[in-house]
């Protein structure tokens, strides 16, 4: 992985991969990732598994920004012993790739909060086909888990695409990625709820909101559900583009 990392670094000839240089232009990305609240998988030198975080702030003024305990213990340990990390994640239909390297840890409430200094450079690719919608709060889209850890459990939806979407729960239970969540009530502002199946993509216990921030897949959505959320998301764009155009 740190070496496909470093390839694309030095210079991937597929146009569909850039790389991101300057302080500015790296730290306004991380800032656009801690507004957006997306989720940071993280890999450590020499320990086999990826874990979760989140950044919780930038501290330009000291060259760093903070990220929040690593969901896996044995990593966290990892981490302090090498003190270098690589960050995987995801940004409004691109993927970024870079590396950390951990400066200082502090604890807020017996939870570790690692500085980690600003990349000097991200990889960055375009991946996404679908078009992914950010929900604003008048875009209010409830969901129902009606079968998670024995009871039912509900939420409201962050993101959407015709693929998945991305939800917080309010639930402190932590699923498994690849876990399935049956007969899944979406419901789509102006418009009938559906039943669909998600599988989890990634899970973790967002401090902020005190709720588990999930990401998932549609699974075998039938054409009428394709078609019902097709029309939302293409309304929703064309709005969003009239809105930009004055």
């Amino acid at each position: 992985m740190f070496a496909s990392l470093k390839r694309v670094i030095q210079g991937d000839r597929d146009p569909a991969h850039d790389k991101v240089t300057g302080r500015g232009r790296v730290v306004s990305l991380i800032r656009q990732l801690q507004h957006d609240h997306e989720l940071l998988c993280i890999k450590v030198p020499g320990f086999p598994d990826q874990s979760n975080t989140a950044i919780l702030g930038v501290k330009d003024e000291l060259n760093c920004f903070l990220l929040d305990e690593l969901s896996n213990p044995a990593a966290h340990e990892a981490f302090l012993r090498t003190r270098k990390a690589l960050v995987e994640c995801r940004l409004r239909g691109m993927e970024l790739r870079f590396g950390c390297r951990l400066l200082k840890v502090d604890s807020r409430e017996s939870i570790a909060i690692y500085a980690v200094s600003f990349p000097e450079r991200i990889a960055r690719t375009q991946r996404r086909r679908d078009y992914r919608l950010r929900l604003s709060p008048g875009l209010s889209t409830p969901l129902t888990v009606p079968r998670f850890e024995g009871r039912q459990v509900s939420g409201e939806v962050f993101d959407l695409s015709i693929g998945g979407l991305g939800a917080f729960l309010n639930t402190r239970g932590v699923p498994n990625r690849a876990e399935m969540l049956s007969d899944v009530s979406v419901a789509l502002p102006q418009s009938r709820p559906f039943t669909a199946n998600l599988e989890i993509r990634f899970a973790r216990l967002d401090g902020p909101h005190r709720m588990l921030r999930i990401g998932a897949r549609f699974v075998n959505l039938n054409q009428k559900q394709q078609r019902q959320l097709s029309q939302f998301l293409a309304e929703q764009q064309r709005k969003r583009r009239r809105h930009e155009s004055y």
